[in-house]
């Protein structure tokens, strides 16, 4: 099929856009204000019966997914369920205007990625409509450094475009602030496994060499089959060290950018807890609405599913040892959201999310190498 870039004076007949607003659609890429009110880098691609149409749906698709963006960034993720559903008819009420950064078409297919500037005061004004509490306190600014290991070697990039799948993310209008940092030359692959691992020293290294401040390490890598996640460093809340893994499919691409998004939401939803008043947490909770579970300390594990969020505590006996189990453990079927929520010379207390029965839970992980099992009503997991 073929493309042709169009020109923004050529397009704008026929849009759904008020007249007023084309000054903004062609005046290309907006001057980023960082406001929460302001999304960026909304790619869309849309077919219609011509190119006006296609045109037209494109259009439609961004604000309505820009006006969605602005609602969940105010929101924490325990009550974005909340969010009541929107027609195309109430999305055009609430967005300012938009900018073209990229766009082609077709006679039937609209390419582009846009900026979309959604109106604060008809969003607030809904949300106190809804009676639905919203926070607009940000972060502090954080560094993000996406690594990919490959074999022996990291690096910055790999062929799932990692430091791609960041840079797509609107990082800057976010609740979190955040900037994507380029590995320096010779950093190892030692020193990144020794901070994945949970040195603190190795850390407090690699933050010191990358200017101190709240400074997160995103490695993302090809694993049998998956594309592995995993966050460690400190964030605007604290440590954070998160694990996370997807099927990969035929676009490794997509994936990849999935995956940074959902990886960049765990930061924001930390951050937007604690403004609630609530206990910052790294699991996903997401669209499946599955909530917490058996924490240490608490009555053993029930006879059915096992609780979507499992506390656990782990046996080794170095930090090697700890290094090949976290390893195994992350490509265990079933078990996402790894999280080490403390780690001593011969222990550590992780969490992860895990939808199935324990009996399930305790076969994977024994045809993994592992014992789990329970004591005095807490999870203990060791190698075999």
């Amino acid at each position: 099929m073929a493309f042709k870039r169009l020109k923004h004076a050529g397009w704008v007949e026929g849009l759904l856009i008020p007249l007023p607003l084309i000054a903004a659609l062609v005046a290309g890429p907006a001057q980023a204000a960082d406001s929460l009110y302001d999304v960026a880098k909304i790619s869309v691609d849309t077919t219609a019966k011509n190119a006006v149409a296609a045109r037209e749906a494109g259009m439609a698709e961004a604000q309505m997914r820009a006006v969605k963006v602005v609602l969940q960034r105010l929101l924490p993720l325990s009550i974005q369920d909340q969010i009541p559903d929107l027609s195309d008819g109430d999305v055009q009420g609430m967005v300012n205007g938009v900018s073209i950064r990229t766009e082609e078409n077709s006679t039937t297919r609209y390419i582009a990625t846009l900026d979309v500037s959604v109106n604060e005061r008809a969003v607030k004004r809904l949300l106190q409509d809804q009676a639905i509490p919203y926070s607009e306190g940000r972060a502090p600014p954080i560094s993000i450094l996406p690594l990919v290991i490959a074999g022996e070697s990291v690096k910055g990039e790999g062929g799932e475009s990692w430091r791609q799948a960041w840079e797509e993310v609107d990082l800057s209008h976010s609740m979190t602030p955040a900037t994507v940092l380029r590995p320096r030359p010779g950093l190892g692959l030692d020193t990144v496994k020794a901070v994945l691992a949970g040195d603190t020293q190795a850390l407090a290294a690699m933050q010191a060499d990358y200017g101190y401040g709240p400074f997160v390490i995103a490695v993302g890598e090809a694993v049998k089959g998956e594309f592995v996640t995993r966050l460690t460093g400190a964030d605007s809340v604290g440590t954070i060290n998160f694990g996370r893994s997807d099927k990969l499919g035929g676009d490794a691409k997509a994936v990849a950018r999935e995956a940074a998004s959902i990886a960049f939401s765990i930061i924001e939803n930390r951050w937007k807890m604690t403004q609630s008043g609530a206990v910052p947490a790294t699991e996903v909770k997401n669209e499946e609405g599955a909530e917490g579970g058996h924490a240490a300390g608490q009555e053993g594990p029930p006879n059915g599913e096992v609780p979507r969020n499992v506390v656990a505590q782990v046996e080794f006996t170095s930090l090697k040892d700890w290094q090949d189990i976290r390893g195994r453990l992350m490509n265990v079927a079933g078990i996402q959201a790894l999280e080490v929520n403390s780690l001593s010379a011969r222990g550590a207390s992780i969490s992860f999310d895990y939808a199935g029965s324990l009996g399930h839970l305790q076969a994977a992980l024994d045809q993994s190498g592992f014992v789990f099992d329970e004591r005095e009503g807490t999870f203990v997991l060791h190698s075999r």
